[in-house]
């Protein structure tokens, strides 16, 4: 499959690169289809663009939390694994988006929801966590800061 992006131009990609999200991301529930595409193209960077498939301009820059925060948790009910056919722990993918700012040093992150993807069904949703520490603007940097 090709796509548009404004990142990267026009991509070719396999098709079992598509991830479905059945009902959209809040504020682009028409957007179903996307791909997850790594930031750095060596694969070494904790950062992603959630690239929607049909519209180019529809990109969230998303991180990996775990690396910036190694405490971040994301409980999944009964439900969730249900609707994303997770069997598998391992097979969850979970990402934040994140805001750069003006400085990438700047940089906050939504951990309040968080995407998780079923890397083996290739189903996305992005959920609501119910944890009071978690904030929508998170701080990504000055934590990891903090425990160098």
């Amino acid at each position: 499959m090709k796509i548009q992006t404004e990142q990267f131009g026009e991509l070719e990609l396999e098709d079992n690169r598509l991830l479905t999200f059945e009902r959209g991301i809040p504020g682009f529930e028409e957007e179903t289809k996307f791909v997850l595409l790594p930031a750095d193209p060596s694969g070494d960077s904790p950062f992603f663009f959630l690239q929607s498939t049909e519209h180019a301009a529809i990109s969230f820059f998303m991180a990996d939390p775990f690396v910036f925060l190694p405490d971040y948790e994301v409980k999944l009910d009964d439900a969730l694994t249900g609707q994303l056919k997770l069997e598998d722990p391992s097979d969850a993918i979970v990402l934040v988006t994140v805001t750069p700012n003006k400085q990438i040093g700047e940089a906050t992150a939504n951990l309040k929801a968080p995407v998780v993807i079923n890397n083996q069904q290739q189903l996305g949703k992005q959920i609501v966590l119910n944890n009071p520490n978690y904030q929508v603007k998170h701080p990504l940097f000055q934590q990891a800061a903090r425990q160098v």
